[in-house]
């Protein structure tokens, strides 16, 4: 929700990291169990609340990318 990204901030990117994962980060790849257009909900979402920070969050993590999306 901030503008630190560990994996890049473009949607392509976004849609990438959640169909294939990072496993080394903990993440399955959901490729296989959602259906494509259920990854790109998971994307929009994700884009969804940026700039949000909800209270309770981690400190930003990643490349601050300033003008993502």
């Amino acid at each position: 929700t901030d503008k630190a990204w560990l994996h890049g901030a473009d949607p392509n990117e976004i849609y990438k990291v959640v169909a294939k994962g990072v496993l080394d980060k903990g993440m399955p790849p959901w490729e296989g169990i959602l259906k494509n257009n259920e990854i790109e909900n998971v994307v929009s979402f994700i884009i969804s609340i940026k700039g949000t920070h909800p209270t309770g969050g981690k400190p930003p993590q990643g490349n601050e990318v300033p003008n993502y999306f």
